[in-house]
């Protein structure tokens, strides 16, 4: 599997569409403890009354920022082809117990930093 750099992940930052409520998200995501949130937490940050809708506006702009820098998303179970298009942000948290946790890419966190995403 390819490694995706932090200067490919910023460069995809910087020429992606992202909605003001994706880019929400992933702020909250980045500012989470440990770079560590759940579908939940995406969705309440986000305005969101159900974690559904931030799974799946969070899914769109993996895919998008996936696509953008060639990542290989890894599928949603082991009994699917289909994929799990936010593990181009980030990947199970697995020392947790409960909800789904998906833990940032330090990869991609560097390239958050690196960049002026969040400043308006």
């Amino acid at each position: 599997m390819k490694v995706i750099t932090a200067d490919e992940y910023k460069k995809a930052l910087e020429t992606i569409e992202i909605t003001e409520k994706q880019k929400i998200m992933l702020k909250a995501h980045y500012e989470a403890l440990n770079r560590s949130i759940t579908y939940t937490k995406l969705a309440n940050s986000a305005g969101y009354d159900d974690f559904s809708v931030a799974n799946i506006q969070y899914g769109k702009l993996g895919r998008t920022l996936g696509e953008a820098v060639g990542f290989e998303f890894v599928n949603l179970d082991n009994n699917s082809d289909r994929k799990f298009y936010s593990s181009s942000i980030g990947m199970q948290n697995s020392h947790t117990e409960g909800d789904f946790q998906l833990v940032m890419h330090h990869e991609l966190a560097k390239a958050i930093e690196m960049s002026d995403i969040f400043k308006d």
